[in-house]
């Protein structure tokens, strides 16, 4: 439960006691879990999977030639780092964990695509 006193925090608090009603019993321990639905840790790597998602989009429809180096390197980049930040945390956010790590592996696999179409067209051309 939120322990702000503003709009949101009271509609998010109004939500969740609704919920908790009926929440079969279960689901209770994930619904209980200091990294579940409850709590931030829960809705961070449930969002950033959208992340995954575009990663995603640009593998099955992005040129190799278009896909940015640097926007790809640091969506790597961060991956790499919060992987290992979800698992120092307290309490250890496994799905924090894993959509992170499938963020790090479609960029890479982006960055990969590139650089080979780079190094493939400049032998092509030369």
């Amino acid at each position: 439960m939120s322990k702000g006193t503003g709009p949101l925090s009271k509609l998010y608090n109004l939500i969740i006691h609704s919920v908790d009603n009926v929440v079969p019993q279960a689901a209770r321990p994930l619904w209980e879990s200091p990294a579940g639905p409850k709590t931030v840790f829960f809705w961070g790597p449930f969002g950033k999977w959208l992340l995954v998602l575009a990663g995603i989009g640009d593998i099955l429809q992005r040129p190799p030639e278009n896909v940015s180096l640097n926007q790809s390197s640091v969506l790597a980049a961060t991956g790499l780092i919060w992987s290992r930040y979800s698992v120092v945390i307290i309490p250890k956010n496994y799905s924090l964990l894993s959509v992170n790590v499938v963020v790090f592996l479609t960029q890479a696999y982006l960055i990969s695509k590139h650089l080979k179409w780079r190094y493939g067209d400049s032998k092509n051309t030369a």
